[in-house]
């Protein structure tokens, strides 16, 4: 290989390790926030829907809270699939 390529390569290579599109890892841990919405099933999940977007809820069964206005607590996440919460807490909202 021309030593040309290997320089060339190498920069564009540092350019994408430092770029702001790089993936990067968190250190701190993941602040918990706090949503209201409504829970309603999309096929085997459970969304929480609100005024801000919905959320796909995850690590507690919300079946019992299934059409009902509720306050979630947890750790939220985004991805291609959507914007995920890990459930720590649910509480039904009594209107």
């Amino acid at each position: 290989m021309p030593r040309s390529f290997i320089i060339v390569f190498s920069a564009l290579f540092l350019i994408f390790v430092f770029s702001p599109f790089a993936p990067t890892k968190t250190t701190s841990a993941a602040q918990e926030e706090m949503i209201v919405g409504a829970v309603v099933k999309h096929g085997k999940v459970f969304v929480i829907e609100t005024d801000e977007g919905d959320y796909i809820a995850k690590g507690k069964d919300l079946s019992k809270m299934e059409g009902k206005m509720v306050e979630v607590t947890g750790t939220i996440s985004e991805s291609d699939k959507g914007d995920t919460i890990e459930v720590k807490s649910v509480e039904e909202i009594e209107e």
